[in-house]
């Protein structure tokens, strides 16, 4: 007994010396650049999701895990103030999530679809009179005027309501602001569109241009948005006025490459001088809002298939144009849709949207329990855009079971991570569940929401789970505890 009692002591008098003796040093890693092909989160190609629980889903050649879904207000509005949320989202989420339970949205509410029976958005309406798209209570109980149509410059069948009515607009910002009460700050969602109004709820009728909406009701549902929706990002069909004025709304470019930049490139169809071009309307009507990609993300697509063929034929320009206007994903139509143009496609996709490097991490080693220490990481953005979502950097201790024992949170917002100019991530806190021993000291980008899929960092010596092995962190018992254990 004595003998023990002795060797502990003993034991305790080396642990003290090591810890009077020792002081931290700085551990300090520089971890490489990768270049892979990650498919993380909000970012990439984009697929159409619409029709997937009616029609399947779409074929995904290339990692895709965001989906473009229309939601027309007759389903989700089936009478005056009652939403039908939850079947929207077992008819069109569910399909898509029971196959990838990681997949994301692109939602855009829409009014009026021109032939929507052909394109399958109709799948689920009930009553006949197909070609509408809004409830039938805007007609019968508010006496809201509509107009069919046969054509609109080739787009059609289909029924506009009476836009400019103000009965409308009432609705329509209630509409809104219920859509909001339901995902805003839901991380399934990649963003937001700012639809309804005109054809596909891109705020016009080309083609029709009689029963275009005015700017009243523009500019009231413009501000209805951006009021109730303030975490989900937000885009706009065109940089217009007063469509975009006044507000930081990304932009969904549909018409890509062709309407996206001066037409300098070559490519087939371009048109630099209207409003349908979007450096156009940066340069002539909103200067301001060439910035807003640093709030809201900027995507697009390419209908038609000698757009399509750009994204392989001429990836240099396409590569240049992403870059260049910091665009973070692209679709549902694209040359995506095609099997076998891997190596183009992969490199569009690293172009696209962020990609995170932890370039420089630092922290003191060994570290004491109850004692404060620093913790430094660097990290840098050499994509085209910034992260838009909740995310939150974090140190994990890992034992040599493999099992994660702490976790430490670091201070900094990820969406501030805009450029390769680096951004620092601090912490000085000693997870207080950490034992004296040795350990791995692991990087993770993760969802603040639990169980949502991290962001993989581009750094190379990734573990498993995709976390960037940094090193070895040894921690040291506290000295004010080191009788504890009944040896005092």
């Amino acid at each position: 007994m004595a003998h023990r009692a002795v060797s502990a002591i003993a034991g305790v008098v080396a642990l003290l010396s090591l810890i009077a003796g020792g002081t931290a040093a700085a551990a300090t890693v520089h971890p490489a650049r990768t270049s892979d092909t990650l498919h993380n989160p909000h970012k990439g190609y984009m697929l159409w999701g619409t029709t997937a629980g009616s029609d399947g889903l779409p074929d995904n050649f290339y990692g895709s895990s965001i989906y473009h879904v229309y939601l027309p207000w007759r389903e989700v509005e089936t009478s005056d103030q009652v939403f039908d949320w939850d079947g929207v989202e077992a008819r069109h989420f569910a399909p898509i999530l029971s196959a990838n339970p990681d997949a994301t949205f692109v939602l855009r509410l829409v009014a009026d679809y021109p032939d929507g029976p052909g394109s399958g958005i109709s799948a689920y309406y009930s009553g006949g009179q197909d070609d509408r798209d809004y409830p039938l209570f805007l007609e019968t109980s508010l006496d809201i005027a509509a107009t069919n149509y046969a054509s609109c410059d080739g787009d059609g069948p289909g029924r506009t309501p009476d836009w400019d009515d103000p009965a409308m607009g009432a609705q329509l910002v209630q509409l809104v602001q219920a859509f909001a009460a339901r995902y805003d700050g839901d991380p399934r969602i990649t963003a937001v569109q700012v639809g309804l109004l005109g054809l596909w709820g891109e705020w016009h009728q080309s083609g029709c241009d009689a029963n275009a909406p005015g700017n009243a009701v523009k500019i009231a549902l413009r501000d209805a948005y951006a009021t109730a929706f303030t975490q989900t990002p937000l885009q706009t069909r065109y940089p217009r006025t007063p469509d975009i004025s006044g507000v930081d709304f990304g932009i969904h470019e549909d018409y890509f490459p062709s309407f996206t930049a001066n037409c300098v490139y070559g490519f087939p169809a371009c048109s630099d001088d209207g409003d349908w071009s979007m450096e156009w309307s940066f340069t002539n009507l909103n200067p301001a809002a060439r910035d807003n990609w640093l709030q809201n993300p900027i995507s697009g697509e390419s209908p038609t298939g000698a757009q399509q063929n750009t994204w392989i034929n001429d990836t240099d320009d396409v590569e240049t144009v992403i870059r260049d206007y910091h665009f973070s994903f692209l679709g549902p139509a694209g040359k995506h849709e095609v099997a076998g143009f891997a190596t183009p496609l992969a490199r569009l996709e690293r172009a696209l949207g962020y990609n995170l490097h932890a370039d420089s991490a630092s922290w003191a080693d060994p570290i004491t329990l109850g004692q404060p220490a620093n913790f430094q990481v660097d990290l840098a953005n050499s994509g085209s855009a910034p992260v838009y979502h909740d995310y939150h950097l974090q140190l994990e201790w890992v034992n040599g079971s493999g099992s994660t024992i702490a976790v430490q949170t670091l201070t900094g917002d990820p969406r501030s991570v805009i450029d390769d100019n680096a951004i620092s991530f601090a912490a000085t806190v000693v997870p207080g569940s950490l034992t004296p021993g040795s350990y791995s000291l692991r990087l993770r980008l993760a969802d603040t929401t639990p169980g949502r899929p991290d962001i993989v960092i581009q750094s190379a010596n990734r573990d498993t789970e995709g976390r960037v092995i940094l090193g070895t962190s040894t921690v040291l018992a506290d000295p004010d505890n080191i009788f504890a254990d009944g040896f005092e």
